[in-house]
């Protein structure tokens, strides 16, 4: 099999953790984008570079050939809706929809260069469901959902995007 050359958002934590570990035991090589350089795994063809989804200076220096791209990092803000602020729904929006924006615009010419690269989001089943409490989080991964689909249409059939929407699973993040 060959070596795939794939960029992580997040795998720090729950899922992207798991999914890091994974990709390192089938022979790919990772950049790990996150917040946290500590909190990656110690595994080699593992190279971490600082990046924060919420800030929009943001442009870590990526490989100049990518095979994929995971984005992983999210948000949980359950409240009920009088609750939520206008700050909520903004931080969910900056986490979940803007840092993905901001990353994958930076990755495209890498991707680009693969020629069969794909791309992977990921929402939550409240988006289709409708879930009490999950209003900021669905209204921002509704626009991951958004932005995936136009993604798959624009950039086919040289890279794949698809969009994951898990129900929840028991990951720091769900437990906090």
């Amino acid at each position: 099999m060959t070596q795939r050359n794939i960029l992580i958002a997040g795998g720090t934590s729950g899922i992207g953790r798991e999914t890091v570990k994974q990709l390192v035991a089938d022979g790919d090589r990772l950049t790990c984008a996150c917040r946290d350089l500590e909190q990656l795994p110690a595994l080699p063809g593992i190279e971490g570079i600082a990046f924060d989804a919420t800030d929009p200076e943001a442009q870590p220096i990526l490989p100049d050939r990518l095979d994929g791209f995971v984005y992983f990092p999210g948000t949980i803000r359950l409240k009920p809706f009088h609750r939520l602020s206008d700050h909520d729904f903004l931080a969910d929006m900056s986490v979940n929809l803007m840092g993905a924006v901001r990353l994958i615009r930076q990755a495209l010419p890498a991707l680009k260069q693969s020629g069969n690269s794909s791309v992977v989001f990921f929402s939550t089943v409240a988006v289709q469901t409708g879930l009490p409490f999950h209003a900021s989080i669905a209204a921002a991964k509704g626009a991951v959902e958004g932005l995936t689909r136009s993604l798959a249409a624009e950039l086919a059939p040289r890279i794949r995007v698809n969009c994951i929407a898990p129900s929840l699973t028991d990951t720091p993040l769900a437990r906090s």
